[in-house]
Formats: C-alpha cells, structure tokens, sequence
C-alpha cells in the first residue's frame, strides 16, 4: 500500500495546450534528478504524456490492462503489474479505453465514481516520494478523480487575458469539488511559454495580483519540447547549453516548493 508520506500532486486545468504535460514531465524529471521516486500518472483521455514518452504502443493497445480497468473495484491491486520503469521515473501509462465515451459514462454513473483513482493508488506496492498526475484538458470525472486522489493541485496556464479568464472557472470547478470531498490544497500557477511581450507581462502580473500563490514563469524554449521528442524530461536530456541549464534552474524551482511543502528531503542531500 502507498505511504502516507506520499506526495500527491495533480497538474490541471480545462484549458487545452496550458503545458500541463510538458510540466509534468519536466518537475518530475527534477524530482527524480534529486533522487526522489517519482511515479507520473497519465489520466488524460489524449495520452499526452503516454506518447510523449514513446509509449504509443501502450496507449493504443486495449487488450492489455489499462488504467481504466484498474479503476474497476475488482482489479485495482493489478495497477501495480502496469507500471512502467522509465529511466528517469515510474509511469502509469494512459489508454485509448480513457477516450471510449461508453467507458467514461460508465464510470460517471459507478459508486464512488471520483473516489477511485485514490482507492486505486492506495493499492500501489512501492512507497514513491511523488505521485503527480496528468490530466485531460476538461473538467470531467477524470480530472475530478485526479483532484481527489490528491487533494493538491498545480493550475499551468498560457498567461494570454482569454486563459488566465479560465482560471475562474477552474476555481468555481475545485470550490464544487470541496464542498464533497475536503480541500484541495493550491500549490502554485504555472505560467508557460512565456514571452516578452506586453499582453503576457500584463497578464502575469493579473494572476499574481488576483492569486495567493506561487507563480512561476517558464519561457518558450525549444529544448522542453526537444528533450520530450527524445523521449525524456530536460534533465535526462543529453544536451547541455546555457539554455538547458536555464530550464532545469526554472523546475528545479518548482521542485524546492515542492519539498518545502511536503517537508522532503532529497536522497542526494542526506548524502552531502
């Protein structure tokens, strides 16, 4: 069964193209960079971060095990048999079943139906440090599954006045939420692909105005998407330039608050 020292932590918001994978994937390469035991969950019906790994062949094959059928009462001890040993974490992979509307209505009407992501990680073996989960570019039972499973939350969003305006109604979402099944604890806003033009410093300067959190702003950068071509976060990238370095400053960043917040210390730093 997972610890209780497990951090959870969802990244979401309805808006579609806001980063949450590429932030997933890049915190949880700075996670595991620092010696933590990352597992990343792909609950987004797309399989973004599935395939943005290279594991097409799993998102695509729905004569295996999914993670929608763990989510089934009867079979979620077998989510430990479909975990994936990446090199830089563990990964949940997502399945095309999560995109079947048939299998989504299904689960929309089971009991417990946004309580069972949570029953399902509670069934994992390995005690990971982190758990941080994708999620669908929609405000539906799996990203509210995701939000429960949790209980914390990291709201990405492109700082543009029609995206950062989502922010509203991602809140009212998580306000709803709360009100039956405990807070949902907000760790921060992510600003991605930031440039240097007045509609997104404006915008930022809105969230940080408007919001009580941690705002971090991560600037438009070929190497993100470079690294995850190859199939790895910014910090299993074999590459190595100022503007590399750069990026693996701005997560790591993302990666301090997280061990402040969940009172962590990293394996690498017991050993200094």
């Amino acid at each position: 069964m997972t610890d209780t020292n497990t951090a959870r932590i969802t990244v979401a918001n309805q808006k579609g193209g806001a980063g949450k994978t590429t932030d997933v994937i890049h915190t949880g390469g700075a996670l595991s960079a620092r010696g933590h035991d990352v597992l990343l969950v792909d609950i987004d019906y797309h399989g973004g971060l599935t395939c943005s790994l290279g594991y097409n062949d799993l998102y695509y094959d729905t004569d295996r095990t999914t993670l929608f059928d763990v989510l089934d009462f009867d079979q979620m001890e077998s989510v430990n048999d479909i975990i994936v040993e990446h090199e830089e974490f563990d990964i949940l992979p997502a399945s095309e079943k999560l995109a079947n509307n048939k299998n989504i209505q299904t689960l929309l009407e089971a009991p417990k139906s946004r309580e069972r992501l949570e029953m399902t990680l509670d069934e994992l073996d390995n005690d990971y440090d982190y758990i941080i989960v994708d999620t669908p570019p929609s405000l539906n039972v799996l990203t509210d599954n995701a939000l429960v499973a949790t209980g914390n939350v990291v709201i990405p969003v492109i700082p543009e006045k029609l995206n950062a305006n989502s922010l509203q109604i991602f809140a009212k979402q998580l306000s709803s939420l709360e009100q039956a099944y405990g807070d949902i604890n907000r760790l921060a806003i992510v600003c991605n692909r930031v440039e240097q033009n007045a509609e997104h410093r404006d915008t930022i300067e809105e969230i940080k105005s408007a919001y009580s959190l941690p705002v971090f702003e991560i600037p438009k950068r070929t190497d993100l998407s470079q690294s995850i071509g190859e199939g790895v976060s910014v910090f299993g990238f074999g590459k190595e330039n100022q503007r590399v370095e750069d990026a693996r400053d701005l997560f790591n960043e993302i990666a301090d608050l997280f061990d402040e917040t969940f009172e962590k210390t990293a394996p690498e730093e017991v050993k200094a």
